[in-house]
């Protein structure tokens, strides 16, 4: 069974925001996962999170008045709450 870790990796890993490809996003996204935890309880902060990390830390546009960016975060958004609370059903 994978940990909470593992199953957010896997979801930037298929995110892949700067599309380094799926063998390098495995480990590419890692450093980050420590920042999306201390989020993940609430979807805004989640998704404030996720675009303080596209443009401050990997240097990449986002504009929230574009529906298409909004939209894609809201998916990882969903997909990482969803993992979330998937693993502590689990426990």
């Amino acid at each position: 069974m994978k940990t909470l870790i593992e199953n957010i990796n896997q979801v930037l890993a298929e995110w892949d925001p700067i599309g380094v490809g799926e063998f390098t996003a495995k480990d590419e996204y890692k450093g980050y996962i420590p920042l999306i935890l201390k989020s993940i309880h609430d979807k805004q902060s989640l998704m404030n999170c996720l675009t303080d990390i596209l443009v401050n830390n990997m240097g990449l546009d986002y504009n929230s008045s574009n529906k298409s960016h909004v939209e894609n975060m809201e998916q990882v958004c969903k997909k990482i709450i969803h993992v979330y609370h998937m693993n502590k059903t689990l426990k």
